[in-house]
């Protein structure tokens, strides 16, 4: 679970959601929508927490005992629905019913049924948190309709969703969306700066911020998300080949040696894993790379410190050589979902540069 912490670009929509329900007004469910990686889970975790607090106050104290055991994931009376924490793809039915027989693979932990039939253990309510709801497959949100339809006293859900239009119209009806805009560059940038990964506080670190901070677009948690996986040494990487200062077999060796998070629960799927998240950057990377062609400004452009100088080089000044390499990046990512080797692809994807953008310099 993510560290309890003040969402701070978040703070008067959940001071107002607090002062709600000490003036009973809360309702029982809330959606809360917006981009992903605004920080809407953390707002929803930090909201119970308070509301949860022995303080009752505006915000959780983070010192007393109900806050502690919001913080060590322990406590009673806090249920939250995190399929990525238990490595699943979805969220199946059997987060929110019981079963009797559940496949060897299938989530193991108890479901909100369970959760539900106990009292509050503290008294001052129950909240189950659903971090992206749209990972609901549709027999689990038909399952989770009878708990809103049927809402039971004390009992608050908090629905997180980047795409609220992925979940039923029924479910959808039965909930209270509370939006949440976007994150500013230099909250985006405070907020990382209270990571572990940056508490060094180094110029490296400093650098390092502001590059995640652009390629995420102004998300924290895409940004997060992005350093765990290499992205920012990716696209470095590709950068190179593209430019014609690496060859496309040194730089697929590298893509393929660099640390990160991939998820999978073997090796070949970690491995399809990276390959497609080396793909996704490639051909993000060529679409910043057509922008800054047309004359977009390349501060504005996620790849923008990349793509602008290849766009002032002069290597891709034929279009017909640029959409080639595109097409080929493009179904190398669409042969992912073959049973096709991941290093084979990305060796494709890269081959075709030096390939068609020789022939567009020589034109």
């Amino acid at each position: 679970m993510p560290e309890l912490v003040e969402p701070l670009a978040h703070t008067e929509i959940v001071a107002g959601l607090v002062q709600s329900s000490r003036e009973e007004r809360l309702p029982h469910a809330l959606l809360l929508e917006g981009s992903e990686g605004v920080g809407k889970f953390r707002a929803a975790l930090w909201l119970a927490a308070a509301l949860l607090c022995e303080r009752a106050g505006d915000a959780p104290c983070l010192e007393c005992g109900s806050c502690k055991r919001v913080q060590s994931d322990s406590h009673a009376d806090l249920f939250i629905i995190d399929h990525r924490a238990h490595a699943q793809n979805a969220i199946t039915i059997d987060f929110i019913v019981p079963r009797e027989h559940r496949p060897k693979d299938s989530y193991k932990g108890s479901p909100v049924e369970e959760f539900l039939a106990l009292r509050a253990a503290e008294g001052r309510g129950k909240y189950i948190i659903v971090r992206e709801a749209e990972a609901m497959l549709e027999e689990a949100q038909n399952a989770f309709l009878k708990m809103l339809e049927e809402p039971r006293p004390g009992v608050h859900l908090l629905l997180e969703t980047s795409s609220a239009g992925s979940l039923l119209a029924t479910v959808r009806s039965r909930v209270v969306p509370v939006k949440f805009g976007g994150v500013s560059a230099p909250q985006c940038e405070e907020i990382l700066r209270r990571q572990k990964a940056f508490a060094g506080g180094t110029p490296e670190d400093a650098a390092a911020i502001q590059k995640l901070v652009r390629m995420s677009g102004g998300s924290p948690g895409l940004a997060l998300r992005l350093h765990g996986l290499s992205a920012p040494a990716m696209q470095e990487l590709i950068g190179s080949a593209l430019a014609g200062s690496r060859s496309a077999s040194e730089v697929a060796m590298e893509l393929f040696d660099l640390k990160g998070q991939f998820s999978g629960k073997t090796a070949a799927a970690q491995r399809r894993t990276r390959a497609r998240i080396a793909l996704d950057i490639g051909m993000e990377l060529l679409t910043d790379l057509e922008r800054a062609l047309a004359g977009m400004d390349v501060a504005e452009l996620p790849h923008g410190s990349v793509a602008g100088p290849l766009a002032e080089s002069g290597r891709f000044s034929n279009g017909a050589a640029r959409r080639r390499i595109s097409a080929t990046w493009l179904k190398a990512r669409e042969d992912l979902g073959l049973n096709l080797s991941p290093e084979g692809l990305v060796d494709r994807a890269l081959l075709s540069i030096p390939r068609y953008a020789s022939q567009g310099a020589a034109r």
